[in-house]
């Protein structure tokens, strides 16, 4: 632009020197291709309008597409037009996606890349930068549109089959296997017949639809309620292991709230984390609930939350009690266990509680840390890499 400028004022000191009418023309056709350039190159930026179209939740190993519409709004042709979008480094690599495409009036285009979700967590999408001029080259204009979208992906979800958790009622007790008494004005499915079930559970429509008798299946009238209480305080990890740890921790304490939600119990969640969404750096919790929402809303925040410093776990957990009833079961995960973990274990076994010990990063033998525990009836396990976790397979 300056060397354009610097060449029409020699232009039009060399027509005003020698009075010569042809670089007048030549100079009057630079002005009106310069001003015309301007606010082409204005219009078509202020006419362009776009859409991000995406998945906005998604599990470990994903691939999500993301498609952005890209309309032209104006009379006027966008001979050429730049798309830059920044993205997270841990969702594609580069971390960006540039394209070079151009618009007829009126027109919209469509392009698609991948997010490969290969880490949980929230990530924002965006800014993306749109840059266009006009056919000359003269001028060229840009706008950032800023990162209003984000895509959470959820933690990795190991299966259980067997995980043992003590109940103070006989209800529930899922080590023994025992059935939960059941309420028979919920119906809840079908199943079905076996050698001891009473004739009054029959359910003759499904029986007379399948050719085989079929027993009414009912909602439990009483379930075990569990509280997860995840330590996510870095202060409280060895460095070597904090990051590796505290994930490991994610994915322990995820796999433990799916396994309870399908065998509909009661599940809640505290954690001693960082929110990217808060404004407040307080401690995390959900109070115990049941259903697949319930599931959601815990794997939404175990996605999005972030080890921190300064926050004590200890506080956390002597809360544990405000969001669980008589009898119910707190599922410790932590990095290790002091004398001042042990102490507020103990305050909430004598409150009625039962509780569950599972040590991520132990700075001391954990035979001696379980033989501890065992003394005072807290079940304690370690879970060093996820496959310690088959204890409960």
């Amino acid at each position: 632009m300056h060397n354009l400028l610097l060449f029409v004022l020699g232009l039009f000191f060399i027509a005003a020197l020698f009075r010569v009418d042809f670089f007048f023309y030549i100079l009057y056709v630079f002005f009106g291709v310069y001003f015309f350039s301007r606010m082409w190159a204005d219009r078509i930026v202020r006419n362009i309008v776009f859409e991000r179209e995406f998945q906005r939740r998604a599990f470990l190993g994903e691939r999500v597409p993301v498609r952005l519409r890209i309309r032209n709004r104006g009379f006027l042709p966008a001979p050429w037009l730049r798309v830059h979008e920044r993205l997270p480094l841990q969702l594609k690599s580069p971390n960006f996606y540039r394209c070079v495409t151009s618009l007829f009036p009126r027109e919209e285009t469509t392009l698609t890349y991948e997010l490969d979700c290969r880490r949980r967590g929230y990530y924002p999408i965006g800014p993306l930068l749109l840059t266009s001029g006009d056919l000359f080259g003269v001028h060229t204009r840009g706008k950032e549109v800023p990162n209003a979208d984000a895509i959470i992906v959820y933690p990795r979800i190991v299966p259980l089959r067997e995980l043992g958790l003590p109940a103070q009622t006989p209800f529930g007790v899922i080590p023994t296997r025992q059935r939960l008494y059941e309420d028979p004005t919920r119906i809840v499915g079908v199943r079905e017949y076996q050698s001891g079930d009473s004739m009054r559970r029959i359910h003759w429509t499904a029986t007379a639809a399948t050719g085989a008798l079929q027993v009414k299946r009912f909602e439990p009238a009483i379930s075990v309620e569990s509280q997860i209480v995840l330590n996510l305080n870095r202060d409280d990890y060895t460095v070597h292991r904090a990051e590796t740890a505290t994930e490991l921790g994610i994915v322990t304490a995820a796999s433990i709230a799916h396994f309870l939600i399908e065998k509909q119990q009661t599940v809640g969640l505290s954690c001693s984390g960082i929110d990217p969404l808060s404004e407040t750096s307080q401690p995390m919790a959900l109070p115990p609930r049941k259903g697949r929402e319930q599931l959601m809303h815990i794997l939404e925040l175990l996605a999005r939350v972030q080890a921190g410093k300064g926050l004590s776990f200890v506080n956390l957990l002597r809360q544990t009690g405000l969001h669980l009833t008589w009898g119910g079961t707190g599922i410790i995960i932590s990095a290790h266990a002091d004398d001042q973990l042990f102490d507020s274990m103990l305050l909430l076994k004598r409150s009625g509680f039962h509780l569950v010990l599972i040590l991520l990063d132990p700075r001391e033998p954990f035979d001696g840390i379980r033989e501890r525990a065992h003394q005072v009836g807290i079940r304690a396990y370690q879970v060093w890499e996820e496959r310690d976790l088959d204890v409960w397979r």
